[in-house]
């Protein structure tokens, strides 16, 4: 019991008790475990997002690839039918502007090329090199070379060459040439250029053969069937 004029007691709060070390690092790691689970997360978003964009894409480039393989068969296509038609073209400027003889027609091309080039042009119209086969062919083209190129003596190319073994005269075709018809003359008999002159070409004054370097740039004579 207080008497009159004491003080009266004054109540102490309670001690706080100081946060260990332990439980300090164990909730900064939980911080930052969420902190990462969150980054983790927004990661996995992200991701999935880039997927999904990369199939799109994917999935766009495939069709891509599929149009223009259509685009290319369809050129291909075109380019086969230019060049079936280039060929078509030929041969009928061949039989009109050229020389029938039996089943063949032979036209003389005004323009500069060497044998293997003349062959290509000749392949590209839908012809080939012109190939005498006998005695009536050559002369009918002999006359025909004549009348187109007048005026002047013209070598042009024919397709014969002794490419492939010296002195062995092939066809532009592969076949064997049987029936020739070299120039003969004391001062220049044909022919006489060895190993270096392995193609012929066709006088246009006389229709005799002489053999020539096959990079010599030269007129030329297609035929078409």
């Amino acid at each position: 019991v207080r008497a009159r004029g004491d003080t009266p007691d004054i109540e102490e709060p309670e001690p706080t008790v100081a946060e260990s070390d332990y439980e300090s690092n164990y909730n900064y790691l939980l911080s930052r475990l969420a902190a990462m689970d969150q980054a983790i997360h927004k990661l996995n978003v992200g991701h999935y997002t880039l997927d999904v964009k990369v199939s799109q894409l994917l999935d766009r480039l495939l069709r891509l690839e599929g149009k223009v393989a259509d685009v290319e068969d369809s050129i291909h296509d075109m380019s086969n039918f230019c060049r079936d038609n280039r060929k078509e073209i030929g041969r009928l400027e061949g039989c009109v502007k050229g020389q029938k003889v039996g089943q063949k027609c032979f036209l003389v091309y005004r323009l500069y090329d060497t044998y293997v080039g003349a062959s290509q042009k000749c392949q590209e119209r839908g012809g080939r090199m012109a190939m005498p086969r006998d005695r009536r062919e050559q002369e009918a083209l002999a006359e025909y070379v004549k009348l187109a190129l007048p005026g002047s003596n013209w070598p042009v190319w024919l397709g014969i060459n002794d490419l492939r073994s010296e002195g062995l005269y092939l066809f532009d075709d592969g076949t064997r040439v049987t029936y020739f018809q070299w120039r003969k003359h004391f001062l220049s008999s044909q022919p006489d250029g060895g190993k270096r002159e392995n193609c012929v070409a066709m006088s246009s004054d006389d229709g005799d053969w002489w053999d020539n370097y096959c990079d010599r740039r030269m007129y030329y004579l297609c035929e078409f069937e």
